[in-house]
């Protein structure tokens, strides 16, 4: 987990191409509440240097934000949309931008361009130099952000996606899970359509059994006995005969991990795989395991 942090899922999202985008017809959704992993989660986290960066995950977070959900449509590998809550009365996502990345590389490639008003609203243009020779290319490293309100900020590679929020197109209360962390992914989707040809491919994800795999879902959550993280995952299959099968295999996996003494004197690790539990529902494939918060100091983040 060492500098894997929602600031550079966010960052993440300025090397790539605009193209249509809509909240409606996203078949992979993000949620994290980022406030509640950093008042539960951060602090139990081991203490690692932050290297020649003197990047912090902890304090370089922006404290006004509370929760952050990204979405986009796996056929189009560079659609990506992130919508923010929390108190951006007084936030500017230039400064911050600006800030943390000279503070990250000692300099910022990255500069507001545009303006313009929507609606009563401002949108921001932001382009990416990622050119040696200082060239901007505003058309393939551009994105857009605005303040939808002072608790809602959308950033999106698409403008059009920004003006639909701005619109009222969709309900901001339909964004966030209750969890710290859940995810929905439309697999068959995802895996055609971002880099894997299904057809060509002859290792595992090729199986039939792989193919007949609709949906993933996940999410992390604080036990209702207030000790342990409990985390849980769910396979969507075309048919109960594969949630068994694939019951089987994980099983299998489970086994040989135990063989292999692979997570011998890592105690995290070691209660995730004490405590799975599998069951096969209908179609469906249910994982649950949960991990003690007095271990997680334990964990080893490099």
């Amino acid at each position: 987990m060492k500098k894997t942090c929602i600031i550079i899922l966010t960052l993440a999202l300025f090397c790539f191409n605009s193209k249509a985008s809509n909240y409606n017809q996203a078949n992979w959704f993000l949620s994290v509440d980022v406030e509640q992993i950093k008042n539960t989660l951060l602090p139990l986290m081991p203490k690692t240097s932050k290297g020649k960066n003197n990047f912090s995950f902890e304090n370089n977070l922006p404290k006004e934000l509370k929760k952050l959900t990204l979405y986009g449509h796996s056929e189009q590998e560079d659609d990506l949309t992130v919508m923010a809550t929390g108190d951006f009365s007084v936030f500017s996502l230039n400064d911050y931008i600006t800030d943390t990345l000279y503070q990250i590389n000692g300099e910022s490639p990255i500069s507001l361009q545009n303006t313009q008003n929507y609606h009563g609203i401002t949108i921001n243009e932001f382009v990416v130099d990622e050119n040696e020779d200082g060239k901007k290319d505003k058309h393939n490293a551009a994105f857009y952000s605005a303040k939808l309100d002072n608790n809602h900020m959308v950033i999106s590679l698409v403008e059009d996606e920004v003006k639909n929020w701005i619109d009222q197109r969709y309900s901001l209360n339909d964004l966030h899970q209750s969890d710290l962390v859940s995810l929905l992914i439309n697999i068959e989707s995802a895996m055609a359509h971002m880099g894997a040809d299904l057809s060509k491919n002859s290792q595992p994800f090729n199986s039939a059994m792989f193919q007949k795999i609709n949906q993933f879902s996940a999410s992390m959550f604080e036990a209702a006995t207030g000790n342990d993280l409990s985390f849980e995952a769910a396979l969507s299959t075309s048919d109960e005969a594969t949630a068994k099968q694939l019951q089987q295999v994980i099983n299998g996996l489970i086994a040989m991990n135990a063989l292999s003494n692979m997570d011998e004197n890592k105690p995290a690790l070691s209660a995730l795989m004490t405590g799975i539990n599998i069951d096969v529902q209908g179609s469906n494939l249910l994982i649950t395991t949960s991990l003690p918060y007095s271990l997680i100091p334990e964990m080893d983040i490099d």
